[in-house]
């Protein structure tokens, strides 16, 4: 039972903290192109090894690690709302109970803080290291203060210039920013000091002020503390910032913290491997560890967007992810007794990056670039292979063909169709193979008729057909618009059918009827006769007769050939009385890469000469934007060093993480092409691969990794070249 807000106030009582680091084209210059350094051979899979436990040198023994981390929520609120949840929220400060309520409204009580300033907004930054450089550049032609501020709702960098004792003053700034070709500034206050810091806690009419900078409330109930549109375990900590205004923040302890990680950064309903899981859990618990403590002047250890990790708090919490956490239980990774930079991104695009490409002021030498791929695969071929399309050999195979007039032997073979599937097979001749005729015998035999003229609005027959004959009846349209849109038989209405697509129309009819069962896995691997697959997230095994057929599809394209599998590959089962009959590969076009089931691989982006100025000036207003130069590229190829060209003869050099900000792109890996269509803006084309910064851990490379059978062991051992997995045990 909920009671009213209690009298009384308390000082603050800031919990233990520590500081951590981060992640994140043009006018007629040209574009020059160093070599690229070639890839490096994968190396085979090796056998599954389990680690032994490190016994640490007691001069390099890890110190004993905090079993709860502080995760920074959001910044810079003005008011923040908790809604009444299933339990009663219990209020705390400096150590004493304050308040038990069903809902609140907290704000800072800004009559505790000092006389406040005005400021400027200039930019809001993904690079750390630019929104510094552009502040600290800003700051010394203006000669005001200016600060950077990390929010961690946005995962933005916030510039600040100036400091201002009213709003006029404010806007005379903006004024002068203007003639440093920063045209989009705004005006935002700040708390001048917290003297008395306060919150102001509301419930209904009732109001408390609460002195301190920190406020706790945790629940009673089961469903986690509700805030922000979420739910959160452990207890949400409010801290008043130099600002004056409410950093939000989630205490939990790391095996709770990691449930709300690792299913937000590799969601397990599609990277559904249980190996590929465990490996992004020990990256992810090593890389929290490593660096909590790094906004501590915030008040919080790690932030819960992509610049740290991406955290979804309870609603993301999935029984697959929380059982690689409790099999890894303390494991991290360490390099010469500390704890290593576990860095990983989303899809690395064939192969992984020297840390030193992307972050330059990282060297660590376990941040190696590696192949993203490894050679082998498992071949499947029949022992007499069909130079039938697949659609002919299946047909064949259910219905064959006898001898006869064709007309004669199409309404056996359809007859014989119907009779499979179980339908009452009316007595009806099939007169001739002309397109009407066949699909007015093909209704009959299946039933079809009175689908189409139920199911088949007129309006879809005229939106369904092309120019179709004048002579033919309604119904006979009603039933050739139903069976193109179902599929079964399209092609040109005043042209006779072909021979092989009277087998495709047997070969779909089957199909429909379930004459032939299709089943469309994932697959695993090859085992003597026996197919291992994956179905809906089931695994499954399939007996494979010597005598199956076996097909390749590239594209639009479909031919019989040998199949060389590899883990991942998807496959089309076809099966007639439970027996296999046919194996249709979809040959992926991306080739033998680990990461190659993301659909983040490959990607092209557009860029207009006054997209590029725009996306530069933000960074380096000064600069007069007019072209770029790609210096030199990495081991993967990306590109780790570029020279911005400006007016005036200007140049800026960027290197590293940056260059993907400034071009607004997925990742470094890109080349580029000169675009002056003679009727729209000059523009360049960038294509590339991947999709994050590339170095360390590549998430959908890993799940490839996992298909194919490595251990999660084997998975960090290839992407961290030289680290030792090792149990830790937590405060």
């Amino acid at each position: 039972m909920a009671a009213g807000l209690l009298a009384g106030s308390c000082g603050s009582a800031p919990p233990q903290t520590r500081p951590l680091p981060p992640e994140e084209a043009a006018p007629a210059a040209p574009v020059t192109e160093p070599d690229v350094a070639p890839s490096t051979p994968v190396p085979a899979a090796k056998p599954r090894i389990e680690p032994a436990p490190v016994a640490l040198p007691l001069e390099t023994a890890l110190p004993r690690i905090p079993g709860t981390v502080r995760v920074g929520l959001a910044t810079d609120l003005d008011v923040l709302w908790f809604p009444a949840g299933d339990g009663d929220l219990a209020l705390s400060a400096g150590g004493r109970d304050i308040a038990v309520v069903t809902a609140l409204r907290v704000e800072p009580d800004v009559g505790a803080a000092g006389t406040g300033s005005w400021r400027l907004q200039v930019a809001a930054l993904k690079d750390e290291g630019q929104a510094r450089g552009l502040a600290e550049t800003l700051g010394r032609k203006l000669g005001e203060p200016a600060s950077v501020v990390f929010d961690a709702a946005t995962d933005l960098y916030r510039v600040r210039v100036g400091e201002y004792g009213s709003r006029e003053d404010a806007e005379r700034g903006r004024r002068r920013l203007e003639l440093h070709n920063v045209h989009d500034s705004w005006i935002v206050s700040e708390a001048g000091g917290l003297e008395e810091p306060a919150f102001r806690i509301s419930r209904g009419e009732a109001t408390r002020r609460v002195a301190g900078r920190w406020l706790m409330v945790r629940t009673t109930g089961s469903e986690g503390v509700r805030v922000l549109d979420r739910r959160f375990r452990g207890e949400i900590m409010l801290f008043l910032n130099d600002r004056g205004t409410i950093n939000v923040i989630n205490r939990l302890s790391l095996a709770d913290y990691l449930r709300g990680v690792v299913p937000r950064e590799m969601g397990p309903r599609i990277y559904d491997d249980l190996d590929a899981l465990k490996a992004q859990t020990v990256a992810a618990r090593t890389y929290a560890l490593r660096n909590m403590g790094e906004f501590d002047s915030e008040g919080y250890d790690i932030c819960a967007t992509p610049r740290c990790q991406a955290y979804g708090a309870m609603d993301w919490e999935q029984e697959l992810t929380d059982q690689a956490i409790a099999e890894t239980e303390g494991e991290v990774l360490i390099y010469r007794g500390d704890l290593a930079d576990t860095l990983y991104s989303s899809t690395c695009g064939g192969h992984t990056e020297d840390v030193e490409v992307v972050f330059p002021l990282k060297d660590e030498p376990y941040l190696r670039g590696v192949p993203c791929v490894e050679r082998g695969v498992d071949l499947l071929e029949s022992e007499t292979q069909s130079r039938l399309s697949l659609p002919a050999r299946l047909s064949h195979v259910v219905v064959p063909p006898d001898t006869g007039e064709q007309a004669e032997v199409l309404g056996r073979r359809l007859g014989r169709l119907a009779e499979l599937a179980g339908l009452t097979v009316p007595d009806d001749t099939l007169a001739s193979v002309e397109r009407r005729e066949i699909q007015r015998f093909i209704g009959s035999q299946f039933d079809l008729a009175l689908d189409a003229r139920l199911l088949m609005a007129s309006e879809d027959v005229d939106y369904l057909l092309d120019h179709p004959p004048a002579d033919w009846s309604e119904s006979d349209l009603h039933l050739a618009a139903y069976l193109r849109r179902s599929g079964l038989l399209g092609g040109p209405l005043d042209q006779r059918l072909e021979a092989e697509e009277i087998e495709e129309t047997i070969f779909r009819l089957a199909v429909f009827l379930r004459v032939i069962e299709r089943r469309d896995v994932r697959y695993l691997a090859l085992e003597g006769d026996q197919l291992r697959a994956r179905e809906q997230g089931e695994g499954v095994t399939v007996m494979v007769p010597p005598r199956v057929a076996t097909y390749r599809r590239l594209g639009e394209r479909t031919d019989w050939a040998p199949l060389r599998l590899v883990a991942g590959d998807r496959l089309s089962l076809f099966f007639h009385d439970d027996e296999l009959l046919a194996v249709r590969q979809e040959v992926d076009p991306d080739g033998l890469g680990f990461d190659r089931t993301s659909n983040l691989s490959a990607w092209t982006r557009v860029r207009t000469d006054s997209e590029l100025a725009a996306l530069v000036g933000d960074r380096y207003p000064d600069l007069g934007f007019t072209g770029f130069e790609i210096v030199s590229r990495g081991v993967s190829g990306r590109v780790r060093e570029m020279k911005l060209l400006g007016s005036g003869g200007r140049t800026q050099t960027v290197r590293g993480l940056p260059i993907r900000w400034t071009l607004d792109l997925p990742d470094n890996l890109f080349t580029v092409r000169r675009l002056t269509p003679p009727e729209a803006e000059p523009a360049w084309l960038f294509s590339g691969r991947g999709w994050g910064h590339g170095v360390g851990l590549c998430q959908v490379g890993a799940y490839g990794m996992g298909l194919r059978g490595h251990s999660y062991d084997q998975i960090l051992d290839h992407y961290y070249t030289g680290l030792e997995l090792v149990p830790l045990e937590l405060e």
